[in-house]
């Protein structure tokens, strides 16, 4: 596990600023939800992290994101698809490979160099993390996009475990998926407390103070997102400071 460290992150499109100054602590082994209205910038930081933000032309990105101390997530030298085995993701829609299920595994696991001999066992590991070795085991050589959008999700969070990331990233994990299979999403990711460190991107308020230890709260203050308050999630709930914060995590405002 892993803990991140957010100082002064300022994040542009372009002339468009999506993130000003924002200081975050991501302590590890919690999880942490990102919470506040549509365009704030919670997305842009989830990216941030780990450096999804390249992929957009124009995004200028400054400030200081790091791994454990160790390592500056933002610096032009770092390794990105090292970074990207020790910080996952998982996104809002399920996006599993048209390939077969157990090809979902062996691209990711073989392009980081992991032996074919392993790749069996660590496949049947992360589907019983997510309750899915039952479910689709004698079907491996099936595609994948045969499976339900809630078993397609579990799939997705299997295949992140697989190169047994330190901090895994949810953008919005459960908003297109029904309720049970919101549920059931909701409780393996709720599963990872104290194993892997967390970040979640959530809408969903009820969702957040279920399985959130630590909440940040994201509003646009000057025409930019930033974060207006962050603690621990029940103090948050129960007592918030910041009056947009206040309102909109009684569901007044957002």
């Amino acid at each position: 596990m892993s803990q991140l460290s957010v100082s002064r992150l300022s994040v542009r499109y372009g002339p468009v600023k999506a993130l000003r100054d924002v200081s975050l602590e991501i302590p590890k082994g919690q999880i942490t939800a990102l919470v506040g209205p549509s365009g704030c910038g919670k997305s842009t930081l989830l990216h941030t992290l780990n450096r999804l933000t390249d992929l957009v032309d124009g995004c200028e990105v400054r400030g200081s994101v790091r791994l454990d101390d160790d390592l500056e997530i933002t610096e032009a030298t770092t390794d990105v698809l090292a970074l990207r085995r020790h910080i996952g993701m998982v996104f809002q829609k399920p996006n599993p490979f048209p390939h077969s299920i157990r090809r979902n595994f062996e691209i990711p696991l073989r392009e980081h160099g992991v032996s074919r001999a392993n790749i069996p066992g660590i496949i049947e590991r992360c589907l019983r993390d997510v309750g899915l070795w039952d479910e689709v085991s004698t079907r491996l050589d099936r595609s994948a996009l045969q499976l339900s959008g809630g078993q397609q999700q579990r799939l997705c969070i299997a295949r992140a475990l697989a190169l047994d990331p330190e901090v895994i990233l949810f953008d919005e994990p459960c908003s297109a998926l029904d309720p049970l299979a919101s549920a059931v999403v909701e409780d393996h990711i709720a599963a990872l407390r104290g194993r892997v460190t967390v970040v979640i991107v959530t809408h969903n308020l009820a969702q957040a103070r279920r399985i959130a230890d630590r909440l940040a709260v994201f509003w646009v203050r000057d025409g930019a997102g930033t974060i207006v308050e962050t603690g621990p999630a029940a103090n948050l709930f129960t007592d918030p400071t910041d009056p947009d914060a206040a309102r909109y995590l009684s569901g007044e405002r957002g």
